[in-house]
């Protein structure tokens, strides 16, 4: 210390008797000297206290900030292995992380992620109840940095299920040897989704996950029959491999049937449907009993086949995910799975569902916290099945360091951690400050480095949802979304932009962004693209552009009347404008257009069809022509529904 303060004495008084330029590097220098006697006093015991002045001392010799972390973090844990102290060594690495957050060049990337890995690896030990156990696993997960990686970045967000996860990784470690460390991804994934039972509701069956150390060897005994492989697909995918609820012995008869069909969605349609459920009677499968080759034998409903062709890609190392949502009156279910071509990959939502479905917002599991997610939160996963594990980390370390940036600016709390010793290299001259542009910044390079990590385009949608980003901002973060989905991931597009479109205040580039996005869908997904306009009608009709929002709603009724359920909302939002504007005669008429657009839902719905569209619309207009007194026209549209209705009901 007061080798610190003879330096900044002498500096002081060569600043007095040089010029400007001068003054000004020295004062630098004062200031770094001032910052290395603060950071000597903060860090107390935790750093080499200096030596003693004399004309003897050596200067301390040069490091680069990257090894300097990689020490500081290395000494940190062998200090947790000697004393078993977790709240000092997590106080010490949050430190340190705020630190390589604050002054790690660009290129520094590896210390980042080692410090970040570090710390995220001891909050998490810290959750295991036994002491003895806790320990070993630390042993362990720094032995095998592979495993350790994989799994910590895995579960970060499973905070509460930490003890149970940390559980069953020391049980797999001691029932597969040293196969837990060769399959890190599977390992990972086992731990992350199976830490507690899996129990998958069916209607009135159940499916109960399999014992977690036979799942891991069924998928390496039959590896090579997997259609992916297991040990290159990424845990963040295999998490929709292991969530199943067969037994083994089902999937072993799954993979001898199935394990060359890329498409399983064509599986859903391959499950006779049993329409005797429509005329109120049991299901043969609640009685046969719920496995794969009774559900193939005796059929079942929509939920059944969706089971099916889930279940059969997870023995077949298929990511799929069970895919449900809830209609006017009943509620109905499909499959998602993973399809990959020429070095791409995308979820397909889909092939493995009815038509007259196909508008309608699914939600799926998420296995590691097994609640309802909606599907589109999933499909940029994607993205991930040609990556490499040092992408994915470097992405999670550099979205972790976005969130903490951006957590300090929300509470308005100040980011001054100490600079490193003046030893160190290779450092930023000035610390990172705790702006939206540096938090942008973290982000971009997060992108760069792995763009499939759906977090970081969460992270980017929640900022500009808080107002905190600019409309050129706004917009040049949707051309970058809109370049890596490429046509393949729509649904994801609409889940981030959606939010950031929404809190453009001008309605003129609040509009601009939709008709972007409009273009996207208009010949694709009919779907998504009547979701946008009746998005921009909202926007018209709230800035007081009836005549815009009108165009909105017609667009969606005369191109979209089919593609989901917001047909009904756009055929309200214009009646309501058409009499807002004095023309109620056209309301009647709107309506019977509407009717005639909408394609007649498909017979084998039988008792269903009263869940279409067509059917809801035609009521509405049935009692509209009553009120009006046109009951010949009223009877004809009646005559019509009986006519499809009795129809549907033959064919079944």
């Amino acid at each position: 210390m007061k080798r610190l303060l003879l330096l900044a004495s002498v500096c002081c008084g060569l600043m007095m008797a040089g010029g400007a330029p001068v003054r000004a590097q020295l004062s630098a220098a004062v200031q770094l000297a001032r910052e290395a006697a603060q950071q000597a006093a903060a860090a107390g015991g935790t750093r080499t206290p200096a030596a003693p002045a004399s004309s003897t001392t050596q200067p301390a010799k040069k490091i680069s900030f990257h090894r300097w972390a990689l020490q500081r973090t290395s000494g940190i844990l062998n200090q947790l292995q000697k004393n078993g102290d977790f709240a000092t060594a997590q106080t010490a690495l949050n430190h340190l992380c705020d630190e390589t957050i604050a002054y790690a060049r660009p290129s520094d990337i590896a210390a980042l992620r080692e410090v970040d890995f570090s710390r995220l690896l001891v909050t998490q030990l810290a959750t295991v109840p036994n002491a003895e156990t806790r320990m070993a696993l630390l042993a362990y997960l720094r032995k095998n940095q592979g495993l350790a990686k994989t799994l910590v970045f895995l579960v970060k967000s499973q905070k509460s299920a930490m003890p149970a996860i940390y559980a069953m990784l020391n049980h797999l470690r001691h029932k597969v040897g040293r196969q837990a460390v060769e399959y890190p991804n599977l390992t990972a994934a086992i731990c992350s989704v199976l830490y507690t039972p899996l129990t998958l509701r069916i209607n009135e069956n159940q499916g109960h996950s399999p014992d977690p150390v036979a799942l891991f060897k069924y998928y390496v005994r039959y590896q090579d029959h997997m259609f992916f492989g297991i040990q290159r697909v990424p845990a963040e995918l295999l998490i929709y491999v292991v969530d199943g609820g067969s037994s083994i012995p089902d999937m072993r008869w799954a993979l001898a049937h199935y394990h060359s069909d890329s498409n399983v969605g064509q599986l859903f349609f391959s499950i006779r449907y049993d329409f005797g459920f429509l005329h109120g009677k049991k299901l043969r499968i609640d009685t046969a009993g719920f496995t794969l080759p009774n559900i193939k034998r005796y059929g079942g409903v929509c939920a059944d086949q969706a089971y099916f062709a889930s279940e059969v890609a997870k023995a077949i190392g298929i990511p799929s995910a069970y895919d449900t949502a809830m209609g006017n009156d009943a509620g109905h279910a499909w499959v998602g799975f993973l399809q990959s071509s020429g070095g791409q990959g995308w979820w397909n939502f889909l092939s493995g569902r009815y038509q007259e479905y196909r508008g309608i917002q699914g939600h799926v599991m998420n296995p590691q916290t097994r609640q309802q997610e909606p599907d589109t939160f999933i499909s940029l996963s994607a993205q991930l099945i040609h990556t490499t594990a040092q992408q994915r980390w470097n992405a999670e370390a550099l979205t972790d360091a976005a969130g903490r940036l951006m957590m300090l600016q929300t509470h308005h709390h100040a980011f001054a951690p100490p600079r490193p010793p003046l030893n160190v290299t290779e450092v930023r001259l000035l610390p990172r400050p705790r702006t939206v542009v540096e938090t942008l910044t973290l982000l971009r390079r997060a992108v760069h480095q792995c763009n499939g990590y759906a977090p970081e385009w969460f992270m980017i949608s929640q900022l500009a949802g808080q107002g905190q980003m600019t409309y050129q901002e706004k917009a040049n973060w949707a051309s970058a979304l809109i370049r890596v989905c490429q046509g393949r991931y729509p649904d994801f597009i609409m889940a981030v932009l959606t939010p950031m479109i929404l809190t453009v205040k001008n309605v003129n580039q609040q509009n601009r962004l939709w008709n972007r996005e409009f273009m996207l869908f208009e010949h694709t997904r009919f779907d998504l693209a009547g979701e946008v306009r009746m998005y921009q009608a909202a926007m018209w009709k709230k800035a007081g552009h009836l005549n815009r929002a009108g165009e909105c709603y017609m667009d969606v009724i005369n191109r979209f009347a089919s593609a989901g359920p917001f047909v009904l909302g756009a055929l309200a939002g214009a009646q309501d404008i058409l009499r807002q504007q004095g023309h109620k005669n056209r309301v009647l008429k709107l309506w019977e257009m509407a009717w005639l657009k909408i394609k007649p839902p498909s017979r084998v719905l039988g008792i269903f069809m009263k869940e279409s569209d067509w059917y809801r619309v035609g009521k509405i207009l049935e009692s509209k022509l009553v009120a009006a007194n046109h009951v010949n026209l009223a009877q004809k549209v009646q005559n019509q529904m009986h006519l499809v209705m009795t129809a549907g009901q033959a064919a079944n």
